[in-house]
């Protein structure tokens, strides 16, 4: 057993001299209080480690505080574990080891090694065949918006269809 102990269940506005003073009853020595605090709001989460000089003043103080009350709430006073690696409650997350992977049954590369790739052409990208609206880079779509329509039948509007203005049939100008 070690002498490092989880608090659990503190009630919010727990501070580590309160904890101190707690753990510090009948002559036990109290080296550290780490009282953990939310990375966001640094208000303390509702739990805290405390390390004792010895291991059998850990097990005293388990004995004794363990269910005690402190403020309005009642303490899980345990034996403190080792932090698990980098990947949640489920571990993980940590360097995995080279070798045979179960899954292919083939050697992994060493993390950060460039992969094999299958043999042929390597992609190209952006993709080379590209359909629909956005085929054309962005600006020269937007050039192609700005520019004036012509019609089949020559350089500028034929003189039948007056393009936006309307038609020139019904004009006035020319009913003379």
């Amino acid at each position: 057993m070690g002498k490092r102990l989880y608090v659990g269940n503190l009630p919010y506005d727990t501070d580590e001299a309160t904890l101190r003073e707690a753990f510090a009853q009948n002559g036990r020595v109290v080296e550290r209080v780490h009282v953990v605090l939310d990375r966001e709001t640094q208000r303390p989460r509702g739990f805290a480690f405390v390390d004792l000089a010895t291991e059998e003043q850990a097990k005293q103080a388990m004995a004794e505080l363990d269910g005690s009350m402190l403020g309005t709430r009642q303490l899980r006073v345990t034996e403190a574990e080792d932090r698990r690696g980098p990947g949640g409650p489920m571990g993980g997350g940590g360097p995995r080891p080279a070798g045979p992977s179960a899954a292919a049954g083939r050697e992994r590369p060493p993390y950060g090694a460039p992969a094999s790739r299958p043999a042929g052409p390597a992609p190209s990208f952006p993709p080379a065949n590209r359909f629909g609206p956005d085929s054309r880079p962005k600006h020269e779509r937007q050039d192609a918006k700005k520019a004036p329509r012509r019609r089949a039948g020559g350089e500028g509007p034929s003189e039948d269809y007056g393009g936006r203005r309307g038609s020139r049939r019904f004009d006035d100008s020319d009913d003379e």
